[in-house]
């Protein structure tokens, strides 16, 4: 049995398949929008696969698999999409931003099921140590932000950055976003807004972004979301 996490604005549709996937011998938990799919992820998780639509209003099921896979708890989770658009350009995008599998609407509940014990089947069976796609190939830094922003998410943006100096080892460094918003970052000693500026201006190594709610108070706050829109 798999927890898979169903995430559809349609209440008609995310009841089949949930239904499907409770015959088929799994448990559900279901999200009706891309927001609070990501606050499920943080805070019910973890979940065996993800099942998600990708026409929603406000974030769209693209934004959640590229969320998804930037971040390092959830990144391998097995991730299939429904979508009543069937071309074939659709479904390429789909699979191009880390998805395992794109079936098309309307769907015969028994091949959902097919396809997702397949995907569990095919995750069981992946080595350990196999090399997974790189974040920075599927969205970038700024695209990255721009969802933040344009969906009020709450999280934490961690960064690797290559030294100034040759010879230097990497530099980790931190944005926190409240509701969309900046209110603080940190990069070695630099706090706050010198933080963002480097950051930004800075040759990435790597980067990833976790989803969550606020529960701490962050002491040093400041808004610089305007800087960073500057900046993306």
């Amino acid at each position: 049995m798999a927890r898979i996490l169903v995430i559809d604005d349609e209440p008609d549709v995310r009841l089949a398949t949930v239904m499907s996937l409770q015959r088929g011998g799994h448990s559900t938990t279901e999200a009706d929008s891309g927001v609070t799919a990501m606050r499920l992820l943080q805070q019910a998780g973890p979940f065996d696969l993800i099942v998600c639509d990708v026409m929603m209003p406000g974030m769209t099921g693209h934004e959640v698999c590229q969320l998804v896979r930037l971040n390092q708890a959830t990144k391998d989770i097995p991730f299939i999409f429904l979508s009543a658009k069937r071309d074939v350009e659709e479904r390429a995008e789909g699979i191009g931003l880390g998805a395992d599998d794109y079936l098309g609407k309307p769907f015969a509940l028994e091949e959902l099921l097919i396809r997702v014990n397949s995907a569990l089947a095919k995750h069981q069976a992946v080595v350990l140590g196999k090399a997974t796609p790189d974040p920075l190939q599927q969205i970038t830094l700024a695209q990255c932000i721009d969802l933040v922003v344009r969906h009020k998410l709450s999280g934490r943006l961690t960064t690797l950055i290559k030294a100034a100096q040759e010879g230097g080892g990497p530099i980790s460094g931190a944005i926190f976003f409240e509701g969309g918003h900046a209110v603080h970052a940190k990069l070695e000693d630099r706090l706050g807004e010198s933080a963002v500026r480097e950051i930004l201006a800075s040759p990435l190594l790597m980067y990833s972004f976790e989803a969550y709610e606020v529960t701490d108070q962050i002491t040093m706050a400041m808004d610089i979301t305007r800087l960073i829109k500057k900046h993306g």
